[in-house]
């Protein structure tokens, strides 16, 4: 019982520092690139890749392991919200880093280059939401009593 407590209390602070990745991000985006104020966005989406990779990193990819080493994703009519949710999640966490280490490495701004990334950006933020939301679903699941 110790073990559950202890695996809620750190989902419970995951779950709050991805909501405030998530309005980071959406910040970034009204009042950065939507305004063309790159700068802003840029710190945003910088900010919330280096830290949505240590989440993933130190406790998502983890967690997932464990629960299919204990067997959770045997039965996809129960779990198919988590397995979406990490599947999804690695995927736009990968799209994540690769755009940012692509605007990193540039100085400059060219706005070819903007233009060629603008779809990627918009599958990541995409992906990234749904996920988020698979997320939420997951947690709540895990608030529910009987949830093991």
């Amino acid at each position: 019982m110790q073990i559950m407590s202890q695996s809620l209390e750190i989902a419970t602070v995951i779950m709050i520092v991805e909501s405030i990745l998530f309005i980071a991000i959406a910040i970034g985006w009204y009042f950065g690139a939507r305004r063309m104020y790159f700068d802003l966005h840029h710190k945003a989406v910088y900010s919330v890749v280096l830290i949505h990779s240590i989440t993933v990193g130190a406790w998502m990819i983890p967690r997932a392991a464990t629960l299919a080493a204990e067997g959770a994703f045997t039965d996809l009519a129960a779990s198919w919200y988590q397995i979406v949710h990490d599947l999804i999640g690695i995927f736009a966490i990968i799209f994540g880093i690769v755009l940012a280490l692509i605007f990193l490495t540039r100085k400059d701004m060219p706005l070819d280059l903007l233009k060629k990334t603008r779809p990627i950006m918009i599958l990541t933020l995409i992906l990234w939401t749904a996920s988020y939301l698979l997320g939420i679903i997951a947690y709540v699941v895990q608030l529910m009593p009987g949830a093991s």
